[in-house]
């Protein structure tokens, strides 16, 4: 594939990632190869609404090595394994899916997958260890895992979100979105009860699920979305499983009382952009409406996983030393945002 071919097919993903609620904000990634020694991926830190053709970067899959003022997405190295372990992928992506994202918290192999599945993803989807993102770790752990079954389309990253890959960008798409349905599917079968839908911020609104309120502190957002209002009925504090969301809620998301008031309500918010208030749902804030969406996406494929976890009775919340590690880094790369 030509560079600027590539190019346009990156931005187009881009669109689709978010439109599909594979991803929120600038988390995920997306590369197309453009020969056997280059791939061009999506760059580090910047939204795929804005993303410009000259944004996508060419990386040496050899070595990482890039030219120009752009840096390449952190996670270029767990793109650059896929290449060098199946010279027939031309498109991988990175999603953060949510019932996937969930289901990775297991760090058990997916067997058995059903015939109709199998044809886009294999007939068996490993889970890679935990690696922090856009470490070593990450990228070496997520070759392991595809060693051991290389006919498989689609890897799940613990605690993290998945990486999935074709020989074309719709064939990537299609494995992505058999990997949620083959997740949804264990979800329900764990847990013994209906999977929800998980909609995007949009579809929530358009549902009466979701209300924005605008304030002097910026955008707030009532949800009461089938998952944030399941984790709101167990009245308790939510733990952390998944890395993004140690990012903006540290060590949980909170569960205030039925009763509590707008106060309690926007102090807690002062401290993280979720909480939850029993048997209602969930409030999300945000400078912007773009932030509080965020915010709910986020805390629900978190809750997601907690239900999980609490169903399986296995699947640990990240190490304290975890979250707080991802949550100071990114208070600290959010403000250096804020006041560039």
């Amino acid at each position: 594939m030509e560079l600027k071919e590539a190019r346009e097919e990156i931005i187009v993903a881009g669109h689709e990632l978010v439109e599909k609620g594979l991803v929120a904000r600038t988390w995920g990634n997306i590369s197309a190869r453009i020969s056997d020694e280059e791939f061009a991926i999506t760059p580090s830190g910047k939204g795929y609404d804005a993303l410009q053709h000259e944004d996508i970067v060419p990386v040496r899959i050899s070595d990482l090595s890039w030219i120009g003022d752009i840096r390449p997405s952190s996670e270029s190295g767990v793109h650059a394994a896929v290449y060098r372990l199946h010279p027939e992928i031309n498109f991988v992506i990175h999603t953060h899916q949510p019932f996937a994202t969930a289901l990775s918290i297991l760090e058990e192999n997916i067997t058995n997958v059903p015939e109709d599945l199998a044809q886009m993803l294999g007939s068996v989807v490993p889970t890679a260890s935990y690696g922090m993102n856009g470490t070593k770790t990450l990228a070496t752990n997520i070759a392991t895992a595809e060693q051991a079954f290389l006919g498989s389309h689609a890897i799940l990253m613990k605690s993290h979100g998945a990486v999935c890959f074709g020989r074309t960008k719709d064939d990537a798409f299609r494995s992505a979105f058999a990997l949620e349905e083959l997740a949804r599917t264990r979800f329900e079968k764990i847990t013994d009860i209906p999977a929800p839908e998980i909609l995007t911020p949009d579809e929530a609104a358009a549902a009466g699920l979701l209300s924005y309120h605008a304030g002097k502190n910026g955008t707030n957002v009532f949800v009461k979305t089938p998952v944030l209002k399941a984790a709101s009925e167990r009245g308790r504090d939510v733990e952390i499983f998944i890395d993004d969301a140690a990012q903006l809620f540290g060590s949980k998301i909170r569960c205030l009382p039925e009763d509590a008031d707008q106060k309690a309500i926007f102090t807690e918010l002062k401290r993280v952009p979720a909480v939850l208030i029993k048997n209602k749902g969930a409030v999300c804030l945000g400078d912007s409406r773009s932030e509080a969406e965020a915010a709910f996406q986020v805390a629900e494929k978190n809750c997601l996983a907690a239900l999980l976890s609490h169903a399986a009775g296995k699947g640990d919340p990240l190490s304290v030393l975890l979250q707080v590690y991802e949550h100071t880094k990114y208070i600290r790369s959010y403000a250096k945002l804020k006041n560039a």
